[in-house]
């Protein structure tokens, strides 16, 4: 399972620092949760796990100052690459980038004072493990802010794009407790797996927030191609004759979104804190 998500997202590295930019300001409710509910100040030492192009280890280096440190680490090379990059050209000096794995964290006991992760924990196959290692890097007081997505139907960037796809495709239920995108889109799960790894003053809350494309929807629809790697199975095995009929879908919904400049699209997360 591990090594079917890592080949997934290497693949997709390349296109999630074609999109960057835009993906930046798409997901920016969903940076503003984690380093706001992390509850940052300046020297602080910060691991970041599943940083992807770099958000939000990018903007808690900001936050945490050049007295502060940012460990941002990804399980793919591809990826760690994209953060380095991005964090070279804002001039930021206080970042380390490691490929690491969550379940095995190569990092020292109580080296932390905060540990972050936006829209990774759910892919992690043994969690129970990962945040074990989590609550072990942990400083003694140290808090973890971690956000996924809400359900598929509370979010029509999936719902919309992928929904047309579903009526022609069968995709099997997953295993309980696989590693899915929608795997702690019930808030309660969230809670409840972030108490069980020893963890207290937990809260986890559903959010609706804003999730602008800021372009047209062709390029939005485009960009999901790219970047969706859980579902890019699903989408290259439509049967082709059906393509015409569902990309119309597609981009009926998508449109439907569309105000001429961006395509304003809600989204439903959830945020999961807890304190060591």
């Amino acid at each position: 399972m591990k090594e079917t998500i890592r080949a997934e997202w290497t693949g997709a590295a390349p296109h999630w620092q074609k999109w960057n930019e835009k993906l930046i300001a798409q997901s920016q409710a969903a940076t503003d949760l984690v380093v706001r509910n992390a509850q940052l100040a300046p020297g602080m030492h910060v691991l970041d796990l599943a940083s992807g192009t770099g958000e939000p280890s990018l903007s808690i280096a900001r936050a945490v100052g050049p007295q502060g440190r940012v460990v941002a680490t990804d399980l793919v090379p591809g990826m760690l690459e994209n953060v380095r990059q991005n964090a070279r050209a804002l001039g930021l000096t206080n970042m380390e980038f490691r490929q690491a794995d969550a379940e095995q964290l190569p990092f020292s006991d109580q080296e932390f004072d905060r540990v972050t992760c936006r829209f990774g924990i759910m892919f992690f196959p043994q969690i129970d493990k990962a945040l074990a290692n989590v609550r072990r890097v942990l400083k003694p007081g140290g808090r973890v802010s971690f956000i996924v997505w809400g359900s598929f139907a509370d979010n029509p960037l999936f719902a919309a794009t992928l929904g047309p796809f579903m009526k022609h495709v069968q995709v099997p239920p997953p295993p309980p407790d696989a590693p899915t995108i929608f795997r702690f889109a019930d808030e309660s799960k969230l809670a409840s797996t972030l108490k069980s790894a020893g963890l207290h003053s937990v809260e986890a809350r559903k959010h609706q927030v804003p999730w602008p494309w800021p372009g047209p929807p062709e390029e939005a629809w485009e960009a999901l191609r790219d970047l969706a790697a859980p579902f890019r199975k699903m989408i290259d095995a439509l049967p082709p004759e059906k393509q015409p009929e569902v990309m119309e879908e597609v981009m009926s919904n998508i449109r439907s979104f569309h105000d001429g400049d961006r395509v304003n699209l809600p989204a439903t997360l959830v945020t999961g804190t807890g304190v060591a």
